[in-house]
């Protein structure tokens, strides 16, 4: 079975690399991760594949979700993007 999503420590042992080095680069944004709670992160199989080879990573987009809050948007966006044209 093909793996979706790799641990940290998954991500570093395929690099041969430290789980502070994954860390530090997902946290430049040179490897694409999902947050999935305040300390878990999730690498996708292909960001992990298209590091590996050298190519170059996706624009990082950044989400912020604060549902019992209410909207919260992300990095470079506003309300404005909500608005009909």
């Amino acid at each position: 079975m093909v793996e979706r999503y790799y641990t940290i420590k998954e991500a570093a042992e395929r690099l041969r690399v430290s789980h502070d080095t994954i860390s530090r680069l997902i946290g430049s944004g040179e490897l694409p991760a999902i947050r999935v709670s305040q300390r878990l992160y999730r690498i996708p199989t292909p960001a992990l594949d298209r590091y590996e080879s050298g190519l170059p990573v996706a624009h990082r987009r950044v989400v912020h979700r604060r549902v019992a809050l209410g909207i919260v948007f992300g990095a470079g966006e506003s309300a404005r993007d909500l608005e009909p044209a």
